[in-house]
């Protein structure tokens, strides 16, 4: 149903959505339903049956937007309480994390604030502020609902925890500490087991972790990448996972003594912190700011045990099999794939197969069963970035890079290019598809374009 598509990447992230013919050829001038100028922002649309909600900023400002799905017109825009200044990567944005809707009232989350909750009609429901973040990078992972919970991770470089909180009041019901990771990106996604309670899986610095809904730890899987961005796929009782990081390849990766050993060997001044000129040239981390968590300019045993840890991380896309309890490394790991790997974007499976899409166009299609690569190719017209998640419907897959070349591929095991759409601005929000349509945010607007038949109602707003 195109209700379906009320969080990040659609129905638990899968960023499939069938039920109507899609199109294939379509641009600012072609196939466009309505088009609707907004502000800056690069969180992703999401749809109720009659509304797309996202988030923007503007003028200093953290906006909601709710935007009429029939003809684009916005509704009623709304700036959450107060903003502060994040640090952030020169690619984040303030308006990066996607907002979840239960299909009448919409749930917001900002870094530079906090949780905001929004009725129908614009009225601000509650608002959570919560404390700044110390994430190197800025915030990028969205919330969720899950069974009558708002879900939010809040993976940072120090304090990392997981939160939940009552849609209907923003009451906090539990708050779970993650202290053995880092600032990560990446949203959660739901395992429903027929004969068990729903499991939050959250992928973090160096772990996947499953959660129960009362926030318990029921199981981990350790070895994944330093830094995640990607988002989790689940088929039945199987995950799949992509996850890259620049120094994660096996070429580069680095045993390195432990704290102990660096404290009695190097540290001069014997004040159990290592300054730049006591670590050895050849063992520098490549950016020291982002390692030095509590930003002392020296480094702890706890900031030297996460720079240890990642560089003996390993790059890869993987298969879990779900359903295990405590630590399911060596069990539940199926296989694991090094090679042409996203650093961003999403994995998405669809029609049996497993794609990825990496920077340079490299399209890698995998075998879910096994891992064994079916097919990899370029896409040939869209040689660039690839932040925005692939997502797929009526046997296409869409594929969209930063410049904005909208790939549309044939799905299959050998995956063929029907089409690559320039739509002329840069394009970093996953896009979401309902009824019919595929709804683009470039850079300065919101494209609902419409599959064969769709009559164009509204242009040039």
């Amino acid at each position: 149903m195109a209700s379906d598509w009320t969080r990040f990447r659609g129905p638990n992230g899968t960023g499939v959505a069938e039920g109507g013919e899609l199109p294939v050829e379509f641009g600012p001038t072609t196939g466009v339903v309505w088009q609707t100028a907004l502000p800056a922002g690069k969180s992703s649309p999401v749809l109720t049956e009659s509304r797309v909600y996202l988030t923007a900023h503007e003028r200093g400002e953290l906006l909601t937007l709710a935007i009429e799905r029939s003809t684009g017109d916005v509704l009623w825009r709304r700036k959450a309480p107060a903003r502060r200044l994040e640090t952030m990567h020169r690619l984040n944005d303030e308006a990066s994390p996607t907002p979840v809707t239960d299909g009448a009232n919409v749930y917001s989350f900002f870094g530079g604030f906090g949780l905001v909750a929004y009725g129908p009609s614009g009225d601000e429901l509650w608002n959570l502020p919560l404390d700044p973040f110390t994430n190197f990078h800025g915030m990028g992972a969205s919330p969720i609902l899950v069974d009558g919970k708002l879900i939010l991770i809040c993976d940072q470089d120090l304090d990392a925890y997981a939160i939940a909180v009552d849609p209907a009041d923003g009451e906090i019901l539990w708050k779970t500490s993650r202290p053995d990771f880092v600032h990560s990106f990446s949203t959660p996604v739901v395992f429903r087991h027929p004969d068990r309670d729903p499991e939050i899986i959250v992928p973090g610095s160096y772990r996947m972790t499953g959660y129960a809904l009362d926030g318990r730890e029921l199981w981990r899987v350790d070895g994944l990448t330093y830094q995640v961005k990607s988002g989790a796929v689940i088929d039945g009782e199987h995950l799949f996972f992509n996850g890259w990081a620049p120094g994660g390849e096996p070429a580069v990766r680095l045993e390195l003594p432990g704290f102990a050993e660096m404290h009695e060997r190097f540290d001069e001044d014997g004040d159990t912190e290592l300054t730049r000129q006591e670590v050895p040239e050849e063992w520098h981390p490549g950016n020291w700011e982002m390692h030095d968590r509590d930003k002392n300019g020296t480094l702890n045993a706890r900031d030297w045990a996460h720079y240890r840890a990642r560089r003996v991380s390993e790059n890869s896309c993987m298969a879990i099999r779900l359903g295990g309890r405590g630590d399911l490394t060596r069990s539940h790991v199926l296989w694991r794939h090094q090679k042409s790997l996203p650093d961003v974007a999403s994995p998405i499976l669809y029609q049996g197969v497993l794609y990825l899409v990496r920077n340079g166009g490299i399209v890698t299609a995998l075998d879910p069963a096994s891992g064994r690569v079916l097919k990899q190719g370029r896409l040939r017209e869209a040689l660039d970035g690839f932040y925005a998640s692939p997502v797929a419907g009526d046997g296409k897959v869409y594929m969209v890079s930063d410049t904005g070349k909208a790939a549309v591929v044939q799905a299959g095991k050998d995956w063929k290019i029907l089409q690559t759409n320039d739509l002329g601005e840069s394009v970093y929000a996953t896009p979401a598809i309902g009824g019919g349509c595929l709804y683009v945010r470039t850079a300065s607007r919101l494209y609902c374009f419409g599959g064969p038949g769709k009559a164009v109602v509204a242009s040039g707003r």
